[in-house]
């Protein structure tokens, strides 16, 4: 497989995922002069040659583009921990990676349920007593606050994640399913997996439901769960954020 530059590979990607348009990418093929001199005679021929107009285009050029310029796997960890190494940091750009935690934990990254349920969640909707439906809405002020209340836990959680990805416990596939989950292996032991931002304080074995309350210092203070839990056999769905007290006690009733 031919090794390309890192922007190339990341126009590549984001041309299989989506993020960049079929348009967009033939336009970028047609009038970039790098391509033209990193590609072979052949390979740039094929590409200001392909036909991205006719039906069924885009998945042709998936192919192409995986079979001979992409290890999807290889990518995939690279840009993982290229937004850890980031969060680690702890800058200007915090915020918004752990949103985007929280959008891969959706996506199908169960193993970032710390990372993106816990902390992306709260970041995407800020507890009640900033009385604000957003990031956006709360002040500067806040936000230095909302984010510093997470420390030092943070930090620790993210290494964590870290040093999964890097020692093989978690194996990025960079393919998704059928429904656009991303798929990955995960060796990770049982201890291993357990949280540090969720406690259980209730379950149901029959229905497989169960209560999480957060760790988070600024969850607490709310004195309420913040998700609930199901297990599936082995997967799992939350109904989390907002989730009360009062909606919990109707919710167990249904078990009886």
């Amino acid at each position: 497989m031919k090794k390309l530059p890192r922007h190339i590979e990341e126009k590549f990607y984001d041309t299989i995922f989506g993020t960049v348009a079929l348009e967009e990418f033939e336009s970028w093929v047609y009038s970039d002069k790098e391509i033209e001199t990193i590609l072979s005679e052949d390979e740039y021929l094929e590409l200001i040659s392909f036909n991205y107009k006719k039906n069924g285009a885009k998945y042709e050029l998936v192919n192409l583009l995986t079979d001979r310029y992409i290890d999807l796997a290889e990518y995939e960890k690279w840009r993982m921990l290229n937004l850890l190494y980031a969060a680690k940091n702890k800058d200007e750009k915090l915020p918004d990676i752990l949103r985007q935690f929280y959008d891969l934990y959706c996506k199908g990254y169960a193993f970032l349920n710390d990372l993106g349920l816990g902390y992306g969640l709260t970041v995407e909707v800020p507890p009640s007593n900033y009385k604000a439906e957003t990031w956006e809405e709360i002040s500067e002020t806040e936000k230095l606050e909302l984010i510093g209340s997470f420390y030092p836990q943070l930090q620790s959680d993210i290494e964590r994640a870290i040093t999964w990805i890097e020692n093989g416990k978690i194996i990025l596939s960079g393919k998704t399913d059928e429904i656009g989950h991303y798929e990955y292996e995960d060796l990770r032991t049982e201890e291993e997996r357990k949280s540090t931002v969720w406690t259980e304080v209730e379950s149901d074995n029959k229905s497989g439901w169960s209560v999480k309350e957060s760790n988070l210092k600024i969850l607490n203070e709310e004195k309420r769960p913040t998700t609930m839990h199901k297990n599936y056999g082995g997967d799992t769905a939350d109904l989390n954020s907002k989730t009360t007290l009062s909606f919990w006690s109707k919710f167990k009733s249904l078990w009886h």
